[in-house]
């Protein structure tokens, strides 16, 4: 009984290996990973501009890029801090601030832009309805809200963090032998959490399609499984490592581009997993009124066939 439910898992596993194989996952995760070091200074000055309206936008500025420092590591946030001073500099008055935000603005949407096209892909949706102007700001509309939805998430892992804090005190207390695997294994919940929802957001609104919700939820909490093994992993390699060292002054920015570049190739590999799971569970990825599902098929030419 043990040998069927291990060799389901593993065909499914080939399965989506065969799904992600099929739409070269180098060539989509190079691509986003090269928008993401554009993208990824914009997008953190949005949320830090959008959270200044509630809180303040020093402390919010500084708590971002210590939550990027401890993913990225502090040499990718310098680099993206240093970007980020970089255009601060260009704004001289309100016309040239307001022409920056909406650049800005358009090159951060621009991100989810690509992400939607190879979720898309990957997932056999095209756009059918024509691209019309409603539909081309509603793409960046959707980019947005997706945005404003990291800077939420942001939020709820400072309250998150303070909840986590407070409990670590009374751990420390009364349990003081094991008061670091707790405080870890509260660290690592938390992660798998928060990420989660994000890929959860990624794979439920971002595409032209929608899978089932407990079958994006579940393939949500797979990719965020592996984002956050191989977050650990990718940390641990770099800083034992001289990768920084060996690229000079683009050393940075390649640190960026390696773990982005990982992040993308588990992001895709999680939208492979949903499409195979749905197909797997008797259900199917529902294109949205204005999209539609096609199939691709070879075509043989033998050769002395040609018309007379």
């Amino acid at each position: 009984m043990t040998k069927k439910p291990i060799l389901s898992v593993l065909h499914i596993l080939e399965d989506t290996m065969r799904v992600l194989k099929e739409n070269d996952p180098l060539r989509m995760a190079g691509a986003t990973a090269f928008f993401s070091t554009f993208a990824l200074p914009p997008i953190l000055m949005i949320i830090v501009r959008a959270l200044g309206l509630f809180f303040n936008r020093k402390e919010v500025g500084r708590e971002l890029l210590q939550k990027l420092g401890g993913t990225i590591g502090q040499d990718g946030s310098q680099q993206v801090l240093s970007t980020i001073r970089g255009i601060l500099a260009l704004q001289e008055n309100q016309f040239i601030t307001t022409g920056i935000f909406i650049f800005l603005l358009f090159v951060a949407t621009t991100l989810f832009k690509i992400i939607k096209s190879s979720l898309n892909q990957l997932w056999n949706i095209r756009v059918t309805a024509g691209r019309s102007i409603k539909l081309l700001l509603l793409t960046r509309l959707h980019a947005v809200a997706v945005i404003l939805f990291a800077g939420a998430l942001f939020v709820a892992v400072l309250v998150l963090d303070g909840i986590q804090a407070w409990l670590g005190k009374y751990i420390s207390l009364y349990a003081p032998d094991i008061s670091p695997y707790l405080n870890g294994a509260l660290n690592t919940i938390v992660s798998v959490i928060i990420v989660t929802l994000w890929f959860l957001m990624l794979f439920w609104y971002l595409p032209d399609g929608r899978p089932k919700l407990k079958v994006a939820v579940l393939g949500a909490i797979v990719t965020s499984v592996l984002f956050n093994i191989g977050k650990f992993i990718l940390r641990s390699l770099l800083s034992s490592s001289n990768i920084g060292n060996l690229y000079g002054t683009a050393g940075a920015l390649v640190l960026v581009l390696l773990f982005v570049f990982y992040s993308s190739f588990i992001l895709y590999f999680g939208a492979s997993f949903i499409k195979v799971w749905a197909q797997h569970t008797g259900g199917d990825i529902e294109p949205l009124p204005h999209a539609s599902r096609y199939a691709l098929s070879v075509i043989t030419v033998k050769e002395g066939n040609d018309a007379q």
